[in-house]
C-alpha cells in the first residue's frame, strides 16, 4: 500500500480507503459485505451485494469521492433464488426491454452477451437514444455490466438512384 502522499495525490491510499468506507456507511448498502482496497488511488470494491442496483450505487458513491483516480468494481451480485441467468436468457430479456422501452427504434440495436456482460452495437439517431438503450437493460436480472458501443448517425443510408 502507498503510505506516502505524492504531489498529485491528495490522500494516502489508507486515507482514501477510510473515506470510501465512510461514504459507503451512509447509504442503504450492506457495507459489511463490501471490501475496499486502494493502490495508488485506484479503488477496488470486492464482495457480494444483493442487487445490480447496489453494485451500481457503490460504484457511483466511490467514484464521486475526491482523490479516487480509478475504480475496479469486482462486486458479485447475488441471485435472489440462487439461480443464474444464461447468456441466452439475458440477451432475450435485453431485446424485450429495448422493444418495450420504445425510445430506441426497433431493429437498430444488436445485443451480444458473454458471461453476463452485455455489449450494445448498432446505430441510433442521437445521444438520448444511446443512453436510453443502456438504461433499458442495465438493471435486468443477470446483467453484470454493459458496454455501450452504439454509434450515433443516420439510421439508414439513402439508396443511390439508378442512372438511366
Amino acid at each position: 500500500m502507498n503510505a506516502f502522499k505524492t504531489s498529485t495525490a491528495p490522500y494516502t491510499d489508507r486515507e482514501l480507503q477510510q473515506r470510501v468506507l465512510g461514504a459507503l456507511e451512509f447509504d442503504p448498502l450492506d457495507r459489511a459485505s463490501i471490501g475496499v482496497t486502494v493502490s495508488h488511488g485506484v479503488v477496488t470494491l470486492q464482495g457480494r451485494v444483493r442487487s445490480r442496483r447496489e453494485a451500481w450505487l457503490a460504484e457511483r458513491i466511490t467514484y464521486a469521492i475526491y482523490g479516487v483516480r480509478g475504480l475496479a468494481n469486482e462486486l458479485e451480485v447475488e441471485s435472489p433464488d440462487g439461480a443464474s441467468e444464461t447468456n441466452a436468457t439475458i440477451a432475450e430479456a435485453a431485446l424485450n426491454a429495448l422493444t418495450w422501452y420504445r425510445v430506441v427504434p426497433p431493429g437498430t440495436v444488436k445485443v451480444i452477451v458473454a458471461d453476463g456482460y452485455v455489449t450494445l452495437t448498432g446505430v441510433v439517431a442521437d445521444p438520448h437514444q444511446r443512453g436510453a438503450a443502456e438504461r433499458a437493460i442495465r438493471g435486468l436480472r443477470g446483467v453484470r455490466g454493459v458496454w455501450n458501443a452504439l454509434k450515433i448517425g443516420p439510421l439508414s443510408q439513402p439508396v443511390a438512384a439508378a442512372a438511366g
